[in-house]
C-alpha cells in the first residue's frame, strides 16, 4: 500500500476510486463506506484510496493541544489506522494533516483541486453526513452534482445502525468513557486495544505472585474508566487471555501517571522491549484504594478468578457457536 502525508507528495496517473472521510475511529459505519471504494475499483478497474486526515480538525479549529484535556480524543491510533486500512486490501492511503489551507479551502476549490486533481478520481463513496470546504458548505448533494458534471461515479452510504442506533464516533467515544467494552467493540467491529513497548515497573506484582506487562496508557488515545479489565494480549503474533488493569494504583503508588498493566494467565516469558497490543473485552470493576497491601492482592486474586472464568465461557461460546 502506498502511504502519502501531504498532498504534494501526490502525482497519480491512474483514476482512483475514492473513499473519503474523516475515519477518525474506523467503525463498522466507516469500513462501509471504505468497503464501497474497494468494491468500485475492482469493478471499474481502478486504483482503491482512502483520503484521511492524520489529526482531528475540532483539535486543530478549536486550537486543543492533545494533551488538552478537552481535545477530541483518538479512537484508534495512527499505527492501527495504517494497519486497518492496509487490512482492508486498500491501494493507497492519503492520511495528511487537517491544517490552515484545508480549513480555509471553498468547497468547489476542495473538489477541483484535491478530489479531481490530485486524487484524479474516477469514483466517490463518502457517507450520508459528509461535508467539505470551509464552513462546511459542501454537502453530499453538492458532491453528487461535482462528480456528475465530471464523469465522477459516486456513492453516499446510509447510516449503518446495530441494535437499531445509528453508528458513529460519538457513540463510541460515550460507550468507551462508561466502560462499555462489548458495545465499543460490536460498533468498531472489533476489540478496543492498546498497543505499546513493554517497560519496567515496580516488580510490586511480581513479588506477590502476580508479574504484570506495562504499558504506559496514551495521552492522544481515548481511555475507558481507571480500573480492571478482563483483556487479551498479542505478543509476537500470538493471543493470550489476560487480566489488566488501567490506573495510578492509589494502593501501591503516590504517582498520578497512568498505566496499563497486563496479568498473563499461564505465562512467564521475558518480553521488555517488545510491542505488544492489548484488547480490552469487558469491565470487571473500578480502580479502588485498598487498606493495605495483603487486601490488594487478594482482590487481584478473586479478579483472576473470574477472568478466568470469563475467559472459558468466551471459548465454551465460540464452540457452540460452530
Amino acid at each position: 500500500m502506498e502511504i502519502y502525508t501531504s498532498l504534494q507528495q501526490i502525482n497519480l496517473t491512474e483514476r482512483t476510486a475514492v473513499a473519503l472521510g474523516n475515519f477518525d475511529g474506523l467503525h463498522i459505519g466507516h469500513r462501509a463506506i471504505m468497503q464501497d471504494a474497494i468494491d468500485a475499483a475492482k469493478e471499474r478497474g481502478l486504483k482503491s484510496l482512502c483520503f484521511t486526515f492524520s489529526n482531528h480538525p475540532f483539535n486543530f479549529i478549536l486550537q486543543r493541544s492533545d494533551d488538552d484535556p478537552d481535545a477530541v480524543k483518538l479512537i484508534c491510533t495512527e499505527y492501527e489506522k495504517i494497519d486497518l486500512v492496509r487490512g482492508m486490501g486498500f491501494d493507497i492511503l492519503v492520511n495528511i494533516p487537517f491544517d490552515e489551507t484545508i480549513m480555509k479551502m471553498r468547497a468547489n476549490d476542495f473538489f477541483e483541486g484535491i478530489i479531481k486533481g490530485r486524487l484524479n478520481a474516477g469514483f466517490v463513496s463518502v457517507g450520508f453526513n459528509y461535508t467539505y470546504g470551509a464552513r462546511a458548505e459542501g454537502k453530499p448533494e453538492m458532491l453528487i452534482r461535482q462528480c456528475m458534471q465530471n464523469d465522477i461515479g459516486i456513492s453516499v452510504h446510509d447510516p449503518v445502525t446495530a441494535d437499531g442506533i445509528v453508528v458513529s464516533s460519538t457513540l463510541i467515544r460515550e460507550m468507551i468513557s462508561t466502560g462499555n467494552m462489548e458495545k465499543t467493540a460490536m460498533y468498531l467491529g472489533r476489540p478496543y486495544m492498546f498497543s505499546g513497548t513493554v517497560s519496567h515497573g515496580k516488580h510490586i506484582g511480581s513479588k506477590n505472585g502476580f508479574p504484570t506487562i506495562n504499558i504506559p496508557a496514551p495521552s492522544r488515545q481515548m481511555l475507558p474508566p481507571n480500573g480492571v479489565y478482563f483483556s487479551r494480549i498479542e505478543i509476537g503474533g500470538k493471543v493470550y487471555n489476560s487480566i489488566s488493569n488501567i490506573g495510578v494504583n492509589p494502593t501501591v503508588s503516590a504517582g498520578n501517571a497512568k498505566t496499563i498493566e497486563t496479568y498473563i494467565f499461564d505465562f512467564d516469558d521475558v518480553v521488555y522491549g517488545s510491542n505488544v497490543a492489548v484488547y480490552f473485552d469487558h469491565f470487571s470493576r473500578g480502580e479502588r484504594k485498598f487498606r493495605t497491601r495483603e487486601d490488594l492482592f487478594a482482590q487481584i486474586s478473586h479478579d483472576c478468578e473470574r477472568a478466568r472464568e470469563y475467559h472459558q465461557k468466551r471459548v465454551d461460546n465460540a464452540i457452540v457457536s460452530c
